[in-house]
């Protein structure tokens, strides 16, 4: 497949999710979220501080370096499924949205061991007694974790209800023992369908407003299939239930989807064990607005080998290129947060029941006049 072929067939895929958008905008799909200190993949607000989302200059200010990734005890970032030319993973983003530059960020909370660090621990007070009061709890003086000198967590508790505030913007309200939804919602890790998903974020959502405080909540309806070890097993599809501030324009409702965003756990009940509310601009500071390139581009530096992945395969057939799109890396492991066009690329493991697996490879949306190291093939894993 040439970039013309790549371009043509990414612009049909548009055309169908345009098409299919106002029956289907809440049945959306999306690769897992890596949690602390993991590898990025690639978030909905609680609390807005700080950040501004527009640059302050149009000019960019630095150059840029790409960071590298290897393969460890975790794997790989990758995507199993059947067709993958019907994966809508809800990233807002679509071909047809024509940016020519985007902004990139300083991550203010970056480690390099993925610890949680940037808000000081008056401000991380202020997120936990917000939350409170949105949850009718008194608290009282709450625990606190340290590294080195600094605060990094602070932890209140009442009533079964347990909050916990981390140094990055990074919220979770536990429920002792789950919270019980009513009974006609159906709320599971594998055994829920999409229009059963709906309803319960629907319900959640309402719920929860007063705390996530979203003009506009979108669902995201994320999962992956998998397929145990164990001989006669079958398929199953393990889902997310997230939610992320849709009201924005297109660039706020990307960085929203990518580093503001909630997700609902359930328990082996069916009850709400965990609420987590990302805010992963929250100590981030806008460093410019850079030159983008398209896809058309983008899908040539893949060729060329121009990529960063965790995958162990290098990407020799473009025929088996299957889906782009445009995301931002969120991990706090991330010095920098700048946009990639993330190719999902079919790989030579060997699946059962008609599955495959798609591995992920980024390409820098950056143009390369503002990349101080732009990747090659040596410098990815395996």
């Amino acid at each position: 497949m040439n970039a013309k072929k790549f371009s043509d067939a990414m612009g049909a895929l548009n055309s169908r999710y345009l098409e299919e958008a106002a029956l289907y905008h809440k049945n959306r799909i999306r690769l897992p979220r890596i949690m602390w200190g993991a590898v990025a993949a690639c978030v909905a607000l609680a609390v807005v501080v700080g950040v501004n989302l527009r640059p302050q200059s149009e000019a960019p200010q630095a150059m840029l370096t790409i960071p590298t990734m290897e393969q460890d005890a975790m794997g790989f970032e990758s995507w199993v499924g059947y067709d993958i030319a019907t994966w809508d993973n809800g990233n807002p983003w679509n071909v047809s949205m024509d940016f020519t530059t985007l902004p990139v960020y300083r991550n203010g909370s970056y480690h390099s061991a993925g610890m949680p660090t940037g808000l000081s621990q008056e401000a991380m007070m202020d997120r936990l007694e917000e939350a409170a009061e949105a949850l009718g709890m008194e608290i009282d003086s709450p625990e606190t974790v340290q590294e080195g000198s600094a605060v990094v967590q602070l932890t209140a508790s009442a009533e079964g209800t347990t909050i916990v505030v981390e140094a990055d913007g990074t919220m979770e309200v536990w429920f002792e023992g789950g919270l019980a939804l009513p009974e006609e919602y159906h709320f599971t890790d594998c055994d829920t369908t999409d229009t059963e998903a709906a309803q319960v974020l629907n319900y959640l959502a309402q719920r929860y407003s007063a705390l996530l405080e979203f003009d506009q909540p979108e669902q995201v309806l994320s999962g992956m299939w998998n397929l145990s070890d164990e001989e006669g097993s079958t398929p199953s599809y393990w889902r997310e239930y997230i939610l992320y501030d849709a009201a924005g324009d297109d660039l706020e409702d990307i960085l929203n989807y990518t580093y503001r965003f909630a997700q609902f756990y359930p328990d082996e009940e069916g009850k709400l064990s965990l609420l987590r509310i990302w805010d992963g601009l929250a100590c981030a500071e806008n460093i410019g607005e850079y030159p983008i390139i398209t896809v058309d581009e983008a899908f040539q530096q893949l060729e060329q080998g121009h990529y960063i992945t965790s995958v162990p395969y290098e990407v020799t057939d473009m025929e088996r290129v299957g889906k782009v799109e445009l995301v931002y890396r969120n991990a706090r492991t991330e010095e920098t947060f700048l946009p990639y066009y993330r190719f999902y690329v079919a790989l030579p493991e060997e699946q059962k029941d008609g599955l495959t697996t798609f591995g992920a490879y980024y390409v820098p949306a950056v143009q390369e006049a503002y990349i101080a190291n732009m990747p090659a093939q040596k410098d990815n894993a395996g």
